[in-house]
């Protein structure tokens, strides 16, 4: 069968907050930009949905239309059963859900002239003057592939050999307010590997449970476990939506592999890991990733550029790591950490757009664009 040729200057495979990112950027700058999505819009998408400030800090948009709660205040439970309560006016998380922002974010880059096409990446050749990705209906021609397509990235599948050898894993639902038995403010409830969460939207809670610390004696969170949690917290039975979902957050272990193909978000595995935040690393990426195509054509600029933020993304993703290792494997000291002076540190930091860089060392983990 003879494939229908398409010719763009920038392909991105992945048409979520890192693909619309760096596809408002490029955009922008006048490029000829594709974004390639296997799914149909809006479609649901596993997530918490908090967005901290420093995510709503760099978006190309006003979220006031999609925010559902403002995170005030929030509650931290740790397995001796006590529990840490921090608060800040400016909120150190915005609540929205993932299927309407995403579904938002895609159409504001639309808008801007960005094509959509629908496939599924079959075949990625990275020829030397160009990337050629092939679909079952395509061939699509380009100067730069940007892989933006999650934790279970087809483009890093087939044009690496990153394997994550930590996997770690999630469940999430949803519960209606109503049947809540009670009235929970945003709120973390810790364990030795992870935590589970309850995220508090106008007329739901999004509730979930995750291994944010790989421990291959431990098996992975399941179904019943969230339901356990849910009655435990809310003292309800009844979720709905449920869904199980992968975590990419193994970024220290990535480094492009070649002068025109990039991962960005998930798919470069820059989620963190002391409590899984994901969505300002894929922003932050893809804003990274654009800046560092715009203004050239020249891959090994575009390569060194954005080696750069890699470098700084692997030191702020390092100090996650640290930080997750002590909070889940060390509760009692955590506990008191958050209590008695690092709690409110962390809340305010948060509650102002830093990073955990910037809050702990008092820098910016990036180089300036």
């Amino acid at each position: 069968m003879n494939k229908l040729i398409k010719e763009t200057d920038i392909l991105i495979v992945g048409a979520g907050p890192s693909g619309c990112m760096a596809a408002s950027i490029l955009k922008d700058s006048g490029r000829n930009v594709t974004l390639l999505d296997k799914n149909d819009f809006p479609r649901h998408k596993p997530c918490a949905g908090g967005l901290t400030p420093k995510t709503v800090d760099e978006l190309p948009f006003e979220i006031a239309d999609l925010k559902q709660h403002d995170s005030e205040k929030m509650l931290f439970k740790f397995t001796n059963g006590k529990t840490v309560d921090l608060n800040n006016e400016s909120g150190a998380c915005k609540m929205v859900v993932r299927e309407e922002f995403d579904n938002f974010f895609l159409n504001y880059v639309k808008n801007k002239g960005t094509e959509l096409m629908k496939g599924k990446v079959t075949a990625i050749y990275d020829a030397p003057n160009e990337v050629v990705v092939e679909t079952s209906d395509y061939k699509i021609k380009c100067k730069f592939l940007i892989g933006a397509d999650g934790a279970n990235s087809t483009v890093r599948r087939l044009t690496t050999d990153l394997e994550f050898k930590n996997p770690v894993f999630a469940f999430e639902g949803l519960v209606d307010r109503k049947i809540s038995a009670k009235d929970v403010p945003t709120k973390f409830v810790f364990n030795e590997l992870g935590y589970g969460w309850i995220f508090p939207k106008k007329e739901h809670y999004n509730v979930g449970i995750g291994n944010l610390v790989f421990d291959p004696t431990q098996p992975k969170p399941k179904k019943n476990d969230l339901f356990s949690f849910v009655k435990d917290e809310l003292g309800t039975n009844e979720v709905t939506h449920i869904t199980g979902f992968p975590i990419g957050t193994e970024g220290n272990e990535y480094f492009p592999t070649s002068e025109r193909i990039y991962l960005i978000g998930d798919a470069a595995g820059l989620a963190e890991t002391l409590l899984g935040e994901g969505i300002y690393n894929a922003v932050i990426s893809g804003k990274y990733i654009a800046n560092s195509i715009v203004g050239t054509n020249n891959p090994k600029d575009v390569y060194k550029k954005y080696l750069k933020f890699l470098v700084g993304m692997k030191k702020e993703l390092a100090l996650y790591n640290k930080a997750s290792k002590i909070l889940y494997k060390k509760q009692r000291m955590s506990y008191w950490m958050l209590k008695l002076f690092f709690g409110k540190k962390f809340m305010n930091g948060y509650s102002e757009g830093k990073t955990l860089t910037e809050i702990i060392k008092g820098k910016y983990p990036f180089p300036s664009t």
